[in-house]
């Protein structure tokens, strides 16, 4: 697959979600009321074909991409519930006048079109319950009808922003802390730096001078009191030469994350997450467990942006073999579109290569038969060959 473009959601027809199945379930209480209350037959099976037809239109336009088509249902199921409204005034039919125009609002574009579709629908309701009650007070419930649009938008916004503001912190967190490992590994350098230009210098002249006095002392012949504290300190001195170079060698070596740390990254992650982990934990290399954190920091980031308001679930399945990583979200919820936050294309790519320096393997596409985005990743455990040196489970 091309790992720099990648595909997170087709457009078109959405899956059904649970407020989706709320909605639907609510429509048809109130057009079975709706059905008990009309008189005769004949009407009973026109309000119920009326029901169906405002719930298809419903459905239609909260889950039809482009706009343009959920406009359609919307239009559809508010005509509808109003025809309903007319020939049963006892039923339930401005339920579906309500529910299509909270969401007509969201459908057409903001401006004249808007305002003037919103104005519509609200004097038709007006009208109606006007003509149903035989009082101008009717006329109220279309300014009821326009404080709903109003307040759908207004919701929608505020959603969309706070969508944004997820994305945006998933973002910020992740440079957050690559600034912070970036200045940490500024600091273990220059620390490193000073101790091999300072200490390591000044122990290994100690060593060369003791060395010196050791050959003067013999060539003088001085006594061992005087040559074994000699001989003490310049072991001593070698001694600290080697120490110290270990120790710059590890200072100049940042430690890395890994899976112990993937606890912290999902319980800080600023949208929800939910991190499961089954089977047996291995021994894992420092190598593969950061490419796994990296991984799956990556795929959080990416969800965020992509598929913002989905819970995400983190699955972690050890075997004697390999480590198996799923991060799988379950597709924008109902009427929620993207984050506007775009990625720079690599994300995927640089994950992929990460995971395949440690002899792993990532896939990633849309979930077969269901909603939203699956990226998996492979890692073989230390003594399988592939994994790198061994050391803490996931460190």
């Amino acid at each position: 697959m091309d790992w720099s473009t990648p595909v997170w959601e087709a457009p078109g027809w959405k899956p059904l979600d649970r407020g989706s199945f709320r909605g639907a379930a609510a429509m048809v209480a109130c057009m079975a009321v709706t059905v008990l209350a009309a008189h005769g037959t004949p009407l009973r099976i026109v309000v119920g074909a009326l029901g169906v037809l405002a719930e298809l239109g419903m459905l239609l336009g909260r889950r039809m991409l482009p706009s343009v088509l959920g406009a359609v249902g919307a239009t559809v199921t508010i005509g509808a519930g109003l025809t309903v409204s007319l020939l049963v005034p006892a039923g339930l039919g401005s339920v579906p006048v309500l529910a299509g125009v909270a969401v007509l609002a969201l459908r057409l574009p903001a401006g004249p079109v808007r305002t003037t579709g919103v104005a519509v629908v609200s004097a038709a309701f007006g009208i109606t319950i006007m003509v149903i009650t035989g009082s101008l007070a009717g006329l109220l419930a279309g300014v009821g009808v326009w404080l709903l649009a109003d307040r759908s938008v207004e919701h929608t916004a505020l959603q969309t922003e706070r969508d944004r503001a997820v994305a945006l912190l998933a973002e910020v967190e992740a440079s957050r802390e690559a600034l912070q490992e970036a200045a940490a590994v500024e600091e273990r350098s220059r620390i490193a730096r000073e101790m091999h230009d300072v200490l390591a210098h000044s122990l290994a002249g100690l060593s060369v001078q003791l060395q010196a006095v050791r050959a003067i002392a013999n060539r003088d012949g001085a006594p061992a009191s005087l040559t074994g504290p000699i001989d003490r300190a310049a072991d001593l001195a070698r001694d600290g030469v080697q120490e110290a170079r270990a120790a710059v060698g590890a200072l100049r070596h940042a430690p890395l994350r890994g899976v112990d740390d993937l606890k912290g990254l999902v319980g800080g992650f600023p949208g929800e997450a939910r991190l499961r982990d089954t089977g047996r934990p291995h021994p894992l290399g420092a190598d593969a467990g950061h490419a796994v954190y990296r991984a799956v920091q990556e795929s959080l980031t990416n969800a965020a942006r992509y598929a913002t308001g989905s819970v995400i679930d983190v699955d972690l399945a050890w075997t004697e073999t390999e480590l198996r990583v799923e991060v799988r979200d379950h597709g924008r919820p109902a009427g929620r579109g993207p984050s506007g936050v775009q990625g720079s294309g690599t994300g995927l790519r640089s994950m992929a290569e990460r995971i395949e320096a440690v002899g792993g393997t990532l896939s990633a596409g849309p979930v077969p038969g269901g909603a939203g985005w699956r990226t998996e990743v492979r890692v073989p455990v230390a003594g399988a060959g592939g994994a790198g040196p061994a050391g803490k489970m996931g460190s």
